[in-house]
Order: C-alpha cells, then sequence, then structure tokens
C-alpha cells in the first residue's frame, strides 16, 4: 500500500511530504530499532534460582514461543540467567528493569518475588511459572483479576498431604520422617503447617531439621541415624530449587535414604519418587502469556492458570538398591517408572 501511495504523489511537495515521514519513524524507532530501520525486537528477560539444574519448564517455553510466530533472533531477545541464590536473583531482576527488558519471565518463588519487588515503580511485566501459590505470596490480588503487573502459571496447590500419603503406599510401614525446613524461606511456614496436619491424620512423626546452606545439609544428613528416621521429606521449595542434586547424593550416600523430591527428572537422577505439576505443560502454557503481553495485552486481565495435572514419578532402581519393596499396587499407579 505504501508504494501505490509513493507512487500517486506527483507532486514535490508529496514528496517531501513523504520523506518528512520516514524520518519521524526511523526517530520512532530509538535503539531498539534495527540497523534499516526494521520493527522494534522485544526483550524478555528470564530468570531462575538453582544453578544445579535448568528448569524443565524453560525448553517448552522456547518451543512454543517459536509455534506462536516468536523466533530467537529474528524478532525476540531471550536473555536467560540462571543464578545461584536469590540476592543474585535481587540484583538481576534490577538490572533487567534498568536495561528496560520488555518483559521479565521468573521461574519460581525466590525470581518471582524478586521480579515483583524490582517492577514496583517501572511496573514491568512478570510471567510467572510454577511458584507455590501467588495468592497466598501476596504476586497478585486473586486468580481471576491479578490486579497489578505480574500474572502467569502454577501447579496445582496443597499437594502435601498427597504426597505423603503417596510415601506411606511406597515405603511399607513408614513411621518416622525426616522433616526438611529452610526457616528462611517465606514459603515454609503454610508448608510446614500443611505438612504436620496430613502427617498427624496419617499417624506420621516428623523429625524436623532446619537448614538454609549447603554445609547445614551436609551436617543434618551426617547426623541422620537409619533407626530415627526411614524417610526424607523435603517440605522448603527453596532447598528443592536450590540443592535437589546435594540431596539426592546426600541421601544416597551418607544417610542411606529414600527421598521424595517435586519432578520427575530427579527421580530419573536417583530419588526414590516424585508428585508435582507438569512443569513442561506450565512452561506451554507460560508462554501464551509471554505472547499476549507482547501483543498488547495487559497482565492485570489476564486470569492467573491453575494447572491441575500433576505427575507421580517412580524409580524402582532406587528402591531395590535401598531394600524397599514398593507394593504392586502401587507402582501401577505411576505415570513413569525407573527400573
Amino acid at each position: 500500500m505504501r508504494h501505490r501511495v509513493e507512487r500517486g504523489l506527483g507532486s514535490l511537495a508529496g514528496l517531501i511530504g513523504t520523506a518528512a515521514i520516514a524520518v519521524l519513524l526511523t526517530g520512532c524507532g530509538g535503539s531498539n530499532a534495527g540497523k534499516h530501520g526494521a520493527q522494534h525486537v522485544p526483550r524478555v528477560g528470564l530468570m531462575h534460582v538453582g544453578i544445579d539444574h535448568i528448569p524443565p519448564s524453560l525448553k517448552p517455553l522456547k518451543a512454543r514461543l517459536r509455534e506462536l510466530g516468536w523466533v530467537q533472533g529474528r524478532n525476540i531477545d531471550l536473555i536467560w540467567r540462571n543464578l545461584p541464590s536469590e540476592d543474585a536473583a535481587k540484583a538481576q531482576a534490577q538490572a533487567f528493569v534498568k536495561e528496560h527488558v520488555d518483559l521479565i519471565v521468573a521461574f519460581e518463588d525466590q525470581s518471582v518475588r524478586q521480579a515483583k519487588a524490582a517492577t514496583a515503580v517501572s511496573h514491568t511485566p512478570v510471567v510467572f511459572l510454577h511458584p507455590v501459590d501467588p495468592v497466598q505470596a501476596g504476586y497478585v490480588r486473586s486468580l481471576r483479576h491479578p490486579g497489578g503487573n505480574l500474572t502467569g502459571v502454577f501447579g496445582l496447590r496443597d499437594l502435601v498431604a498427597k504426597q505423603l500419603e503417596l510415601y506411606k503406599a511406597v515405603v511399607p510401614r513408614l513411621h518416622r520422617v525426616l522433616a526438611l525446613i529452610d526457616p528462611l524461606d517465606p514459603s515454609t511456614a503454610p508448608l510446614w503447617k500443611q505438612s504436620q496436619a496430613a502427617a498427624a491424620k496419617l499417624k506420621l512423626v516428623l523429625v524436623v531439621r532446619k537448614a538454609a546452606t549447603p554445609a547445614e545439609l551436609i551436617q543434618v544428613f551426617r547426623s541422620v541415624q537409619r533407626a530415627n528416621v526411614q524417610a526424607v521429606f523435603v517440605v522448603s521449595p527453596k532447598l528443592l530449587f536450590n540443592y535437589s542434586q546435594l540431596m539426592i547424593g546426600l541421601a544416597e550416600g551418607d544417610a542411606h535414604l529414600p527421598l521424595e523430591l517435586n519432578r520427575k527428572e530427579w527421580v530419573q537422577k536417583g530419588a526414590l519418587f516424585s508428585y508435582g505439576p507438569d512443569f513442561e505443560l506450565i512452561g506451554r502454557e507460560g508462554a501464551r502469556y509471554v505472547d499476549s503481553i507482547l501483543r498488547g495485552a495487559k497482565p492485570s486481565d489476564l486470569p492467573v492458570e491453575e494447572e491441575p495435572r500433576v505427575q507421580f514419578t517412580l524409580n524402582l532402581t532406587t528402591a531395590r538398591r535401598l531394600g524397599i519393596h514398593v507394593p504392586e499396587s502401587t507402582a501401577i499407579l505411576a505415570d513413569r517408572v525407573y527400573r
């Protein structure tokens, strides 16, 4: 259409006007415009705490964005940062804001907390993926009406009771369980309350131990005697995201105890079982939010999605190594079994 208009401009004044418009359009592109006056390429900062792994939601997020037309290096710039601590997430979130990224994708609660704090003034849109409970944590006002600059996708809430119930089914005659908590994790208090309530109904004794650093975890596992506890249950999400690989090694080597974690990937690496959200599906669903916001939608207008699907994954090789006979009636319930 533009070429037809230009052909129709027969006067010198028309040509001058066209040139002036072109100059204005080029100026509006600012520093984000390409070398040839190309369209603005959105910059999206992606951040996650937990350097012993890549979140399983990242790859499907990128794949779904490609399906939606967002190609890295062509019309979108995805800036991935995997971070060692929440302090590092704080600095990274502030850096993203200073760099004027168009959107931040925050994986897990540590990143979400810091993204929310860093964008309090700039109101940079934030898409969160799999926090524990975005309403309880104060990231949004409600699932239907987020009310701010954050929205996204998370897994089913209140899984603690089912996780402990499965523990009793996977490990026959289970009675005493080592419960690991990080007192510095804001999610610990409500999850510990749920854990105590579930344990009481299941007649399980929770032997609580506090740990917030690798050194403290090592000390806890090395001091545990097999006669005192029969399994390990991690209450605090911060421990799950920061130190799962370490805990697998400690549970297998020093303590010789079964360990339940939150992802099938950890079961493949040696944890006894997991019962938690489908992180890959959450990643794909999260891409829709990124796409919508980059196309002009406001986070406050996009209801938060609670993904109800969960996965039960079991490692029978680990069970045999620990001398645990998993009942067949329990094994057949697993969505995936590693043998």
